[in-house]
């Protein structure tokens, strides 16, 4: 498999995992017991607002748009800052109000670097610093997938996940911690740590 169909596949994956898990999400905040009333419209709001980017993302690093239709990409993109800072703050409040004390701090550094990288990617396309932009992006974009990562790590067993916490509190809090800085690691060592290491001095 060459790299291109490579990259295909790899964005399906995320398009089906994101779709199946957006409809879990819908029908068990909106359609069960976990639906919040007191709360409904905060999480209306933050469905609304975050389910711009997380559609819209794919596109922005489809390089044949990029390219050939940059009117469109950048228009998807101001989409896409839009939904990720609305969607960033009515997270920010939900972290901020949430039942479980153990979710508290988390999600408001979750909500909080994704509204950083959101607005770096747009002040550095603005100063022209397309390289940087892309980075960013693809930061923003990494953490506006969290709630798949989160959902597909959730549905291990977490006693056996986290066999050695006893606690069943402690890990749903590790988990939490996790489902958010697991990815952005793995984003940070894959487009800026090994990069770096390669570079050699001029």
């Amino acid at each position: 498999m060459n790299r291109k169909h490579f990259n295909r596949a790899c964005w399906l994956i995320i398009a089906l995992l994101s779709a199946y898990y957006l409809y879990r999400g819908i029908k068990f905040r909106f359609f069960t017991d976990g639906n919040l009333e007191t709360k409904a419209i905060w999480y209306y709001a933050h469905l609304a607002t975050a389910i711009a980017p997380l559609l819209i993302g794919p596109f922005q690093f489809w390089t044949w748009l990029r390219l050939n239709h940059v009117t469109v990409h950048r228009r998807m993109g101001k989409i896409y800052i839009i939904g990720s800072i609305l969607g960033g703050l009515t997270a920010f409040y939900l972290g901020l109000t949430i039942d479980l004390e153990g979710s508290v701090v988390p999600l408001l550094l979750l909500s909080t670097t994704w509204l950083f990288m959101t607005i770096s990617a747009w002040v550095t396309i603005r100063k022209g610093n397309v390289t940087a932009h892309r980075l960013f992006v693809i930061r923003s974009y990494g953490l506006a997938m969290v709630f798949v990562f989160l959902r597909l790590v959730g549905d291990i067993p977490q006693d056996k996940l986290f066999f050695f916490i006893n606690s069943a509190e402690i890990r749903d809090t590790t988990l939490e911690w996790v489902s958010w800085i697991l990815p952005l690691l793995t984003i940070e060592l894959i487009f800026a740590w090994i990069p770096s290491m390669k570079k050699s001095r001029h």
